[in-house]
């Protein structure tokens, strides 16, 4: 690829990133890109299912919407190697036993494929897949290329997870007064934008202690049961009290984590523990789990410091209005007391 088609790419991306356009639009013209200045057939941008287990459509230049639709896209089976971190070039797509849909590929006019990663500090979210209609052998000095394209998309990706779960707290949170409702709308919303394994969500009295009341979403029973009961002997979740984010690389390793026997158990990489408002009065604690180790961004931590707080007002609204309802419920009561028994006295 000649070098003045390099600058080229990397200055439609520019271009991209700083106008005002959402992700999706972004990856389209960045796909876009690809397959014009490096003689592509197609570009499709995958991303991984939040159980890792399929791809997901995303954005894509060149390719029908028959092919796009062709099925669902298996991550182990087809992409196994890229989700290692490694680009995958396959020079024959008809033949490949790694192609999931060979004759879906033919069809389409597809010959050969590289399949590059999408990697956000250490873990694969997606990956690129590029196609060409003739038979090609990709250099080092194009992979090399793609891989820093592909390093583009990653973090624009990663910025939209981050971003859009805003809207989404926001809009899950309003959506009800019931606490036990607020609470199951925050950590599903969580797992879902972030993609991550599971998020537990465990609320404090005055005095910091934790309550009955909890709530979790993509993690199994046995796993909770020892993570909840573990809340007073673990240090990340104690120094989250004081009111930062609190990421825990390798949950499975770390001295500090009462409860690595059970996360072995459920496969968990990561935790990042979010307190749920300021520190002179955190309501409640929501850990989030990913499924490999992954390392957040300082922009990452103080956006779920962020999520965190807004958590915490939803919290205490419902709180609030559960307060009210009881109370007015004790005076419907006290009324119907009152009432029932002046039926019994006689009138004048």
């Amino acid at each position: 690829m000649l070098c003045s088609e390099c600058i080229r790419v990397f200055e439609r991306i520019g271009s991209a990133l700083n106008s005002p356009i959402d992700t999706v639009e972004f990856l389209t013209q960045v796909a876009e890109s690809i397959v014009t200045h490096f003689h592509l057939k197609g570009c499709h941008v995958r991303l991984l299912s939040r159980d890792q287990k399929v791809l997901e459509h995303v954005a894509s230049f060149g390719l029908s919407e028959a092919f796009i639709n062709k099925g669902t896209v298996e991550a182990e089976r087809s992409v196994a190697e890229a989700l290692e971190g490694r680009s995958v070039a396959i020079l024959d797509c008809a033949t490949d036993p790694r192609i999931q849909y060979r004759e879906a590929m033919v069809a389409e006019g597809i010959a050969s494929m590289l399949t590059v990663p999408l990697r956000a500090r250490g873990q694969v979210i997606g990956v690129m897949r590029l196609s060409t209609a003739q038979p090609r052998e990709f250099s080092k000095e194009e992979i090399e290329i793609l891989e820093v394209v592909a390093s583009f998309c990653a973090s624009a990706v990663v910025h939209w997870m981050f971003h859009s779960i805003l809207s989404h707290i926001t809009e899950a949170t309003r959506s009800s007064l019931d606490l036990k409702s607020v609470l199951g709308a925050i950590v599903h919303v969580v797992c879902q934008d972030l993609r991550a394994k599971g998020c537990a969500v465990q609320l404090l009295d005055a005095q910091a202690k934790p309550t009955g009341t909890r709530e979790a979403f993509g993690l199994s029973d046995a796993f909770l049961a020892r993570f909840f009961a573990t809340f007073d002997e673990d240090l990340g979740r104690a120094q989250a009290l004081a009111g930062g984010c609190v990421p825990i690389l390798e949950v499975q390793r770390d001295p500090g984590v009462p409860y690595r026997d059970a996360a072995a158990r459920e496969k968990v990489g990561s935790v990042l523990h979010v307190p749920l408002g300021l520190a002179e009065h955190v309501v409640g604690v929501a850990s989030v789990f990913t499924y490999r180790p992954y390392e957040f961004s300082e922009d990452e931590l103080f956006l779920m410091a962020t999520i965190g707080e807004q958590c915490a007002l939803a919290v205490r609204n419902a709180q609030a209005y559960g307060e009210l309802r009881r109370e007015y419920q004790g005076l419907v009561d006290d009324f119907q007391k009152w009432f029932g028994e002046s039926q019994t006295y006689p009138r004048p």
